[in-house]
């Protein structure tokens, strides 16, 4: 949301302290009058790490540090799991406690657990950010990698970063700081950082900051209640500019310590206390550190605890805070851990065995069990250990195992769903066993020249394509690469959850995969009635490389569909990485005489766009308050999307909160009656991208190494209910825009 110049600028004018007396616009219901709507949706149940003393007693010598602000949310049989970076940690996982005597104890440090299965959190996909302490745009270091080569902005780093001491969790006689991103720039890359912000310990300014658009970053730390001899205040100023000749206001945020007051004293609104921190270290305190993000919108990232300090300062690589664990199909207790070395790349893992040279082998858990001596599997390990068997690096000694230096547990139960809340619901949680495919005919799109139908993918020339049936999905390939008359395509279950693999063929390919829904849904003709599709799937991904849900009137296989001059199909994508855009495609029948292909798009609408927005609103759509994707991005974490359709705007939310708004397209696009739920994946000649994703190793340092000329992903949780009514929104945060 763009800010009001004239409201906000007036605000910060003011001490923090002063009750202004406006109203937060909370979209907590509808007006008189107006439909009843429906509560958000839910991304889980959320729980806390086991206290240290109800922690179990299952490893030798165990006394490590416990991770902070551990929390679990719990899904149907899965769990995510957020949690406080640990200073000097390279990787983090999760696994299933296990019984002490299959663990042993090794002489670095690290453990082995007899056939253990551990999930990690891995690297983030994305650019570096240049500073004045090494990240050089002009003689930058080996492996980095800046925006097309250049960047839109660099940080500034201080001689003394550290301003002070604050916690990170609540003790007694402190208070929580919130933070709140305002000011919105183009070209933010998809960082949280590049926002400027104010932080302040007032929840009446809070409130009065969200009600204006501001972004909800949540608390930071916290800090000390009162002044005391051993406490200092942290000063806040800002500078308000009128662009000459642009007619925008630019706005500087600066936060700093009281030897710079003086040189603050003719900003615009002049310093003043926004909070205290302690002078020197206390028991459980970190660093309170800071960075000058010269953005469009100058300002100070603050950061809490080395780990924090790292990224603002230089963004790139660098593990996850994040975990994920599925199959949870009873309690359990998950020990989560930090990590001084990363976790090992023992090769690609696929739920089917597929060997296509000059592809790399996919390779099942059980496989890679097999070539381990322990029999431990790493899911989503992305660091190479030493080269064996014919160059492909397994894990096969315990010097390879990573060395816990935090550890932490969490208690997680199944959540399963209510079956009366939707009326199709697909979790892939094992009850019946994984979905069985058989072969289906599919004579528009994929048919091969037997009376019999496909028994495995058709074969045409260098590509393939298959269609398949289950009682859970409808399954479609198309475009597959072949090498050798060996589709490289895999699908199946693997640990409550639905894995896909592949590849595309050649230039200009469009290879796609699409997984439907057995049942077809509908969208009513009145307007205030809503179809509502739930999906979670990772969204790491490029502008070739991407996942999508389609809802269409046509049939399945959908595929066939696009070729249809009266089709109207519905389009809702992550798309552009590193930092992604989150969009929307609406049309009806053929675009520029052909079917839509992922090189044949249509016009695209915008929801969350933090790259390439102007800054000239109103002739640009505010952006909204919504956190960027790429924060909610990475090779093994879920994000749960929401959508409401009707059949004359959308809805949509992103991991439980709003994301965006859209009116339908006057394209002669009009969706109501039957539809057709679908999810897929998409891959368009990724021999394209050698020169971003294959040829250097940033910004995606994995794929870079390990799914140059593959793609993967992982989808949970596909749901859809017709029929209900509007979700709670806030018209004024988040309009709905036309297309």
């Amino acid at each position: 949301m763009r800010f009001n110049v004239r409201v906000l600028g007036s605000l910060l004018l003011m001490p923090f302290s002063i009750a202004l007396g406006l109203e937060a616009c909370d979209g907590s219901g509808p007006a008189d009058g107006a439909p009843a709507s429906s509560p958000p949706p839910q991304v889980g149940f959320v729980v806390g790490a086991l206290s240290a003393a109800n922690s179990p007693d299952t490893f030798d010598g165990s006394a490590l540090p416990q991770l902070t602000n551990v929390i679990a949310t719990q899904r149907e049989d899965s769990v995510g799991i957020d949690f406080d970076p640990v200073d000097n940690a390279v990787d983090y996982r999760v696994y299933v406690l296990p019984d002490s005597a299959d663990v042993t104890n090794n002489a670095s440090g690290s453990i082995t657990i007899r056939n253990g299965v551990y999930r990690c959190a891995g690297l983030r996909q994305t650019l570096d950010l240049p500073n004045n302490t090494g990240n050089s745009l002009t003689a930058p270091d080996a492996g980095q990698e800046y925006q097309n080569g250049q960047y839109s902005f660099t940080a500034d780093v201080p001689a003394t970063p550290t301003l002070g001491y604050v916690y990170v969790v609540p003790t007694e006689g402190t208070v929580p700081v919130y933070a709140i991103g305002v000011h919105p720039t183009s070209n933010e890359n998809g960082w949280r950082e590049s926002r400027a912000k104010i932080y302040t310990t007032s929840g009446s300014t809070r409130s009065t900051l969200l009600s204006q658009g501001g972004r909800d970053d949540g608390v930071v730390f916290y800090v000390p209640s009162e002044s005391a001899s051993n406490t200092a205040a942290v000063y806040h100023s800002e500078s308000a500019e009128v662009v000459a000749g642009q007619g925008w206001t630019q706005y500087s945020e600066y936060y700093f310590m009281g030897g710079a007051v003086s040189a603050h004293q003719s900003d615009s609104t002049p310093p003043s206390p926004a909070f205290q921190i302690f002078q020197t270290a206390q028991a459980g305190t970190v660093p309170l550190t800071s960075v000058t993000y010269n953005t469009q919108m100058p300002h100070v990232e603050l950061s809490a605890g080395l780990a924090r300090f790292n990224r603002a300062a230089s963004q790139g690589d660098g593990p996850l805070w994040h975990l994920e664990w599925a199959g949870v199909t009873a309690p359990t207790t998950l020990v989560v851990e930090a990590l001084a070395q990363g976790c090992p790349y023992q090769g690609f893992l696929s739920p089917q065995p597929v060997d296509s040279p000059p592809h790399q082998p996919l390779k099942t858990m059980a496989q890679l069990a097999a070539a381990s001596p322990t029999g431990e599997v790493y899911i989503n390990g992305q660091f190479d250990t030493a080269p064996v068997d014919g160059g492909v690096p397994l894990m096969q000694q315990g010097s390879n195992s990573p060395v816990p230096i935090a550890r932490s547990y969490v208690m997680v139960t199944p959540q399963p769903h209510d079956p009366a809340v939707w009326d199709w619901y697909e979790g892939f949680n094992g009850d019946a066993g994984p979905p069985h495919f058989t072969p289906a005919p599919d004579p528009a799109s994929c048919s091969c020249d037997s009376d019999a139908g496909p028994s495995a993918p058709c074969q045409y020339g260098e590509g393939a394509c298959g269609y398949w049936k289950s009682s859970a999905l409808r399954a479609g390939a198309y475009e597959v690469d072949s090498p050798g008359g060996v589709p490289l395509l895999a699908f199946g279950e693997i640990l409550g959850q639905f894995w896909e693999v592949f590849d595309d063929y050649g230039q200009d390919v469009t290879g796609s995969l699409r997984f439907t829904a057995p049942k077809r849904a509908m969208i009513d003709s009145d307007p205030t009635k809503f179809l509502h599709v739930t999906w979670s799937v990772d969204t790491v991904g490029t502008d070739r490389r991407y996942p999508q849900l389609v809802v269409t009137d046509q049939s399945s296989p959908i595929e066939d569909g696009f070729n249809n001059p009266n089709s109207n199909f519905l389009l809702i994508q992550p798309i552009n990485g590193p930092s992604m855009r989150f969009e929307v495609e609406a049309f009806h029948g053929l675009f520029d005489g052909k079917p839509w292909a992922v090189n044949n798009q249509a016009p695209d609408h915008a929801l969350i766009d933090y790259d390439f927005w102007a800054t000239d609103y109103p002739s640009n759509p505010p952006e909204p308050p919504a956190d960027p994707p790429f924060e909610h991005a990475g090779m093994d974490r879920m994000t749960k999307y929401d959508a409401y359709i009707s059949s004359t705007v959308l809805y949509t939310f992103m991991d439980g909160k709003p994301a965006g708004c859209m009116q339908y397209p006057s394209n002669g696009f009009a969706l109501e009656g039957l539809v057709t739920v679908s999810f897929g994946d998409v891959l368009y000649h990724e021999g394209a991208e050698d020169e971003l994703l294959c040829a250097t190793p940033k910004p995606y340092d994995f794929m870079h190494e390990h799914q140059c000329t593959e793609t993967k992903r992982h989808w949970d949780d596909l749901a859809f209910r017709d029929g209900v009514s509007a979700p709670e929104w806030n018209s004024t945060l988040f309009p709905c825009m036309a297309y």
